[in-house]
């Protein structure tokens, strides 16, 4: 190495460990508060606190609790977000060092942000993103059960459907089918066939997810080049992928019916968190036979399909750890052409074993 380069590997050392003391030096804050609710004052369990801009998020405790811990000084707007529940925010300025407290207070209403994570990598409001994105969450999805995916999102603006029958419908996003709407539960994609073949659907049950995303327009390109036309994002109820435990018990109960089709469904699922590990389990399906129209019953349109997922995880000061798996079984029949004297009637079988692990550091050096 000559002289001169070896002053420059001398200056480079010194600049880049001096700006890491400097980083280092810098001591972080912390922001914590209570969530409570307006009408009684009683602190509030479950709601979802997300710090922006750093896209950091978590739950509150039974006691209504939370606390954002190693947080950089700066200007930070921190939303509280409930199911059936008002949204609050407040922007606070914390300094380098220092403890800031924020409580909120919830109140029953009508009107709700919808929060995102596919548009951006990070939970967000729909309210601050300029991208196109529509989020459908617990309170909606129940209006709009069906059998499939694209029957759900159908009616959603600049949204249609591909279909060869309720069990097998895809959603079509401004003219785009394919290969060109990618279509991902939790953040990966499900690897079904739907995208290259007409006659094959989605093994999403919607009665088990926490909210449901569709992203179009330039947003998508985040998901690269087979995404142009737009993302549909489910999102389960059981959160796989967090970075902290959650204390206590929770879980939830849903279940639905329809006439026309004898539609009928439900779901089940619980998380239990103690000291730093986790166990979360879920379990649904739902069915439907064949539907009525005015001109006769639409023969080999029944569906069936029935989930089943567990998993548990540790969550350390400095990293985490989890492993989940699921079991899902589908069955729907493809509809036959009431004109045919002899027709062939198919039934498609589908049945997905899905292992997921995350692990990660938190807080490194």
């Amino acid at each position: 190495m000559t002289s001169l380069g070896l002053r420059r590997s001398l200056v480079f050392a010194v600049t880049f460990f001096g700006c890491f003391s400097f980083c280092r030096a810098q001591s972080a804050g912390t922001i914590s508060g209570t969530i409570y609710l307006d009408a009684t004052g009683q602190p509030t369990h479950g709601a979802r606190i997300t710090l922006s801009p750093l896209g950091r998020t978590v739950d509150s405790a039974d006691t209504g609790k939370y606390e954002f811990r190693n947080v950089p000084a700066g200007t930070y707007q921190i939303v509280a977000h409930s199911t059936g529940l008002s949204d609050e925010r407040q922007r606070i300025e914390l300094a380098d060092g220092s403890t800031q407290t924020v409580d909120f207070r919830l109140r029953i209403a009508p009107l709700r942000e919808s929060v995102t994570v596919t548009a951006t990598g990070r939970e967000e409001s729909s309210l601050e993103l300029v991208q196109s994105v529509a989020s459908l969450d617990q309170s909606q999805l129940p209006l709009l059960s069906a059998a499939s995916l694209g029957e759900v999102l159908q009616n959603e603006t600049g949204v249609a459907k591909r279909s060869f029958g309720p069990g097998s419908s895809r959603p079509v996003i401004r003219g785009f089918d394919g290969d060109r709407v990618l279509i991902l539960q939790d953040g990966i994609t499900t690897g079904s066939l739907s995208y290259q073949s007409g006659d094959h659907g989605e093994p999403i049950d919607v009665n088990k997810l926490e909210r449901l995303e569709v992203v179009r327009g330039p947003a998508t390109l985040l998901y690269g080049s087979s995404a142009i036309g737009g993302v549909v994002n489910a999102i389960s109820r059981s959160d796989v992928f967090h970075p902290h435990a959650h204390e206590g018990v929770r879980g939830y109960l849903t279940g639905v019916g329809g006439s026309n089709n004898g539609l009928g469904g439900g779901s089940a699922g619980f998380q239990f968190g103690v000291k730093n590990w986790e166990f979360r389990a879920s379990g649904g399906g739902q069915r439907t036979s064949d539907y009525e129209t005015p001109l006769g019953t639409v023969q080999n349109s029944q569906t069936r399909m029935t989930q089943t997922e567990g998993g548990l995880g540790r969550y350390g000061e400095k990293g985490f750890f989890s492993f989940d798996y699921g079991f899902t079984d589908s069955r729907y029949g493809i509809p036959v052409s009431p004109d045919e004297e002899d027709p062939e009637v198919a039934d498609l079988l589908l049945r997905r074993h899905n292992y997921r692990v995350n692990t990660g550091l938190k807080d490194v050096g």
